[in-house]
Order: C-alpha cells, then structure tokens, then sequence
C-alpha cells in the first residue's frame, strides 16, 4: 500500500509549525498508541529543532497496555517527556500535567506563562487531548483528519498556554508498512486509499498476530485462510448483500475497518516497541 497526499493544507501547516516555534518554550508531539513510530512526522521533528519535546500516546485504551508501557520506556529515552492519556477518560492527565510544569521556560521569558504547542500528523486525537487538558471543548474536535485547519491559543490551568495546529503528513509515504499503519487507523482519509486492500491487510495481520479475533468476532470457521474468503464470510455474516446474494466486499471491509478502530477486535497495537527499538534506536 502507497500512498502520495500532500494538499496545500499540509504545506500551511508546515509553514504555521515553522513560523510559531519562535513563540513556545515546548513542543507536544501527539501520537496514536497503536501506531507509536509511524504516527512520528520526519517533517516536525526536523521543524521542532531544539525546543523540548513531549511525547503524549493517545488511545491507549484502543492498544495493547503491555506494548503501552513499552513504548512509553522508548520514547522516555528520545523526548522530555513521555505519557499516555486517554482524553475520553481523563486517564493520565495528571501525569501530563506534573511533567508539563518541569519544562524550563526560556530565559528571556521568564515571566510568561510557560508557552506550548502541540503538533502531530492528522486524526491522533490532539483536539480531544487539548479538550481534556483545558477541561472543556474549546477546540474543535472530530472524528475525520483535516478538522483543525487554523491555530488556536489556548490558556490551561497551571500558568500555561496552548497552541494548536492542524494536523500534518508528509509528502510521500512510500513504506508498505507505515502506509498500512496509517491508514488502518484513519490518519489518512478514507476517500484516497483503496479500503479493500486496507480490509485485506488487516486480515493478514490478524492471521500473524490474533488470528482468534477476527473468527470470534464473526463466527467464521478457522479452516478459512484466504483474506478475500474471510472477507466474504464477514459480508454474509453482516448482511452487505447485492442483489442476487453476491457478498458487497467494499461495504464487508468498511466494517472491518470501523470494528478495527473502534476497539472491537480487541486492544492491539499494530507496532511493537522491541522490534522498533532494535531495528533503530533512534527513530
């Protein structure tokens, strides 16, 4: 799976990271606990230079806790800070909170409120997390990428603010994995990817990694192995019929998909801490 997308929205999102750098003392980088290293943007990391990083995993309640944990050692070693929170529940706001108020201001603004901004590529929960962090919906939030298109300052409790800004991909994700990565959590519009091939790759993964999920979800027989059968057997059991019987295999992985990210196959996280950290520690 490729995928090139890079619309004039994301260049005014690189231009805005560019730009307002000069006003934050920090940067929180937000990024989707079931996909920690592919939801990483080369392109913010290169813009961030030198400012202290914190690293906050969204959806935690989506991955698997254990691979959460790990993570969370990873990138404790490579950013300021490194938490978990899931703004939906509140969980690990208070560890946020205490790690946001060690960050030093710069010297030269010493009596400002401590400035943040939070950056992050598209649909990994930032106006949701910024919403959890003010304690009210301030920011617009949604379930779609692309919903944050201008920047917003945002004051918090604790003598801090807060800018946001919209989400941002690179120009060209080239790697088959990454690709997969992103669009199975729904960091890249539906509309631009083939979702029969997502609904595919899933399956594969599943037979890699939790082959009972995917049988026990949809009471289909273990003996079937081929993706596309599997498929077909989730449209039966699911009612996406055509007339005449035949089985709507786009409408069948749409819900595959959407069971997928809504945590119904279970807690999973797509990308694991030790493989990543072996293959490059530095990422």
């Amino acid at each position: 799976m490729e995928v090139q997308w890079y619309p004039g929205q994301m260049a005014k999102a690189k231009r805005l990271l560019r730009e307002n750098l000069k006003l934050v003392d920090a940067v929180i980088e937000v990024l989707d606990a079931r996909i920690p290293a592919s939801s990483q943007n080369p392109d913010i990391r290169q813009i961030l230079q030198n400012r202290p990083v914190v690293a906050v995993l969204t959806r935690p309640d989506l991955a698997d806790p254990e691979e959460t944990e790990k993570w969370l050692q990873l990138l404790g070693r490579q950013y300021f800070i490194a938490a978990a929170v899931n703004a939906r529940m509140g969980t690990g706001i208070k560890r946020l909170f205490a790690g946001l108020k060690s960050i030093p201001k710069r010297r030269k603004h010493k009596r400002r409120p401590l400035r943040l901004m939070v950056a992050g590529i598209p649909n990994v929960g930032k106006s949701s997390l910024i919403n959890r962090l003010i304690g009210r919906n301030a920011a617009i939030t949604g379930d779609k990428p692309g919903v944050t298109t201008g920047k917003q300052w945002i004051r918090l409790p604790g003598d801090l603010e807060l800018l946001d800004t919209p989400g941002l991909l690179w120009p060209k994700i080239a790697n088959k994995e990454q690709a997969f990565c992103l669009a199975a959590v729904g960091s890249i519009k539906d509309e631009i990817i083939n979702l029969l091939e997502l609904g595919h790759e899933l399956i594969k993964y599943f037979e890699r990694h939790a082959q009972q999920n995917i049988y026990q979800r949809y009471k289909i027989e273990t003996e079937i192995k081929d993706p596309n059968e599997i498929m077909i057997e989730i449209g039966k059991r699911r009612g996406c019929l055509r007339k005449g019987g035949e089985v709507d295999l786009e409408a069948a992985a749409r819900i595959l998909i959407k069971d997928f990210r809504e945590g119904r196959l279970g807690r999973i996280t797509l990308e694991k801490a030790a493989a990543v950290g072996e293959e490059n520690e530095g990422f």
